[in-house]
């Protein structure tokens, strides 16, 4: 049996809503979703609020991306803050969040929420 070559993704798109906006990158194998803020109060609402909603959830996600090996990334003021692809492992910080495999880099949170502001605009 043959291995097929990974699927490809490339585009950009870019959401704005309450004045906050989005982007998602796609390039190759890596979908890229770059916030503007860390935190934000949208995370705290709907699926991902429920604890075994938020694990299901993103258990599925993980499965969908390693079907597909595809890797999604979140970048927060230019730092890649977590990662969820076919080989993540979780940290002890997405275990203390409950993000299941969802990559999270303690530093590059830290960076983000101390480094300078970040205008997210159409390149």
């Amino acid at each position: 049996m043959s291995r097929h070559a990974p699927l490809a993704v490339d585009g950009d798109l870019l959401l704005s809503a309450d004045g906050q906006s989005v982007s998602v990158t796609a390039c190759g194998t890596v979908i890229t979703v770059t916030l503007p803020w860390l935190w934000s109060r949208q995370w705290a609402v709907g699926p991902l609020a429920d604890r075994s909603q938020r694990q299901s959830l993103l258990a599925g996600l993980q499965r969908a991306l390693q079907a597909a090996d595809l890797t999604l990334q979140f970048e927060v003021r230019r730092q890649v803050v977590a990662r969820l692809g076919p080989l993540s492992r979780p940290t002890l910080l997405s275990r203390l969040l409950r993000l299941g495999a969802v990559e999270v880099r303690l530093v590059r949170c830290l960076r983000a929420l101390l480094g300078p502001p970040y205008r997210i605009s159409n390149r």
